[in-house]
């Protein structure tokens, strides 16, 4: 199954880039998902992992697969008979904004099974996590973020 999503966020690319690296705070702003947790080296770590929580989803654990400082980042995860990637990419979009593209991937003889149950509401938690952060980023400021300010402070 692939899923993508896209859209303009009117904030600059910093902006969202920070508010999309703080992981822990997803739940704030995207309402399907209960928990993120990272660990293992962090969320943006090559190697690092994340733990997802979702409404009316299975847990899952993610890890890092590629890092893009302020242009994206993927996660993947490998099951028994499954394997799936969240790609996550965003780019300036002119006069000062962002796009935020959002591509999930899954496969295997179990990925088609759980993808006939689950589809659905995967593919609405994609456009929900895309429409919240849009939401989130656009109710803030856009303030630049330098090399030596904390993301988590900007957010």
């Amino acid at each position: 199954m692939h899923q993508h999503h896209e859209v303009r966020i009117a904030a600059c690319p910093d902006y969202v880039w920070a508010v999309l690296t703080d992981v822990s705070r997803w739940p704030e702003w995207a309402t399907d998902l209960r928990e993120v947790i990272p660990y293992d080296g962090g969320p943006l770590v090559v190697g690092g992992r994340v733990r997802v929580r979702s409404r009316n989803l299975p847990v899952r654990e993610w890890c890092v697969r590629e890092v893009r400082a302020h242009r994206g980042f993927t996660w993947a995860q490998v099951g028994v008979g499954s394997a799936a990637t969240l790609a996550v990419r965003i780019a300036p979009a002119p006069p000062g904004g962002t796009t935020l593209e959002l591509t999930a991937r899954r496969s295997g003889w179990v990925a088609s099974v759980v993808d006939r149950m689950t589809g659905a509401t995967a593919t609405a938690q994609l456009e929900e996590l895309a429409e919240g952060l849009r939401r989130r980023c656009e109710a803030g400021q856009c303030a630049p973020v330098t090399p030596d300010s904390p993301a988590r402070g900007v957010v």
